[in-house]
């Protein structure tokens, strides 16, 4: 479809009837994934004239609050439910979860005609809210696990070339170096081989993410839902670089602490008669 077109739209009324309206499109919206595929906009006549629908029908009514009564939800949500019960609608009962979870309870129940639903943008994403909540989880049991991977190769790196230089940190010592030197000699070796690996995995990182993203890898619908794309697209935030590099180069740094205090408590003349 492209601007221009005629088209002509089909659906069934809430009397089981089916009925068409001619329409022509006027704007296409942005391509966002799975929502794409499912979903169009008319306007209220039209939508009113393809279901039958009396003019005063609606169908969902958003209020939206300044940002300083949204921490308020809760409150506002039941004087709003109240308010409508005294001016005579029947409300659904008080439910948070996402609408399109009500369908099945709805069905089941044995009253007709119309009753209005009063819900906050928190119970509509919840489902949605709930599962980035676990997405945020695992991701922070692997950056543990990362880290921990990191100190542990750093500690050993560490070991062996403080193995390999134990007589040049004996005879250091021996000409005046303080044990404090020593340690921050180390320290500030650990520091900077974290800052430049940690810049180099971010610039191949980085490009890496601009590859992938100019080869348009289509991904499956089920996880168009969360990405609203249906092409793979990864986002390259400066300040997420800034902090991984950032937490790389102090935990690389005080890997390399312990090590560095072990090779500054050697004694000159044992560490300059040390062979291996």
């Amino acid at each position: 479809m492209k601007v221009g077109d005629a088209i002509t739209i089909s659906a069934q009324t809430t009397r089981g009837v089916a009925n068409t309206i001619d329409c022509r499109v006027v704007a296409v919206a942005e391509d966002v994934g799975l929502l794409s595929q499912w979903n169009v906009f008319v306007s209220n006549d039209s939508l009113r004239a393809l279901y039958q629908l009396r003019p005063g029908t609606t169908g969902a009514i958003q209020i939206h609050l300044k940002p300083r009564f949204q921490k308020d939800l809760g409150p506002l949500a039941a004087r709003l439910r109240s308010s409508l019960e005294k001016a005579g609608y029947r409300l659904m009962a008080p439910d948070p979860r996402p609408f399109w979870m009500k369908f099945e309870t709805v069905t089941r129940e044995d009253w007709t005609g119309q009753k209005l639903d009063v819900t906050s943008w928190e119970d509509e994403l919840s489902f949605m809210m709930w599962t980035l909540s676990a997405l945020n989880g695992i991701s922070l049991v692997l950056m543990v696990i990362l880290v921990a991977i990191v100190i542990t190769g750093i500690m050993n790196t560490m070991w062996i070339a403080i193995r390999e230089r134990t007589r040049e940190i004996g005879t250091l010592r021996a000409i005046g170096m303080q044990r404090g030197s020593v340690v921050r000699m180390f320290l500030w070796e650990s520091f900077l081989l974290g800052v430049f690996g940690a810049v180099a995995g971010a610039v191949v990182g980085a490009m890496t993410a601009g590859v992938l993203n100019s080869a348009h890898i289509h991904v499956p619908l089920s996880v168009q839902l969360f990405l609203m794309s249906d092409t793979l697209k990864l986002s390259v935030l400066p300040s997420a670089l800034g902090g991984a590099i950032l937490l790389i180069s102090i935990v690389t740094g005080l890997a390399a602490l312990y090590p560095a205090l072990r090779a500054a408590r050697l004694k000159p003349v044992d560490a300059m008669s040390h062979f291996g």
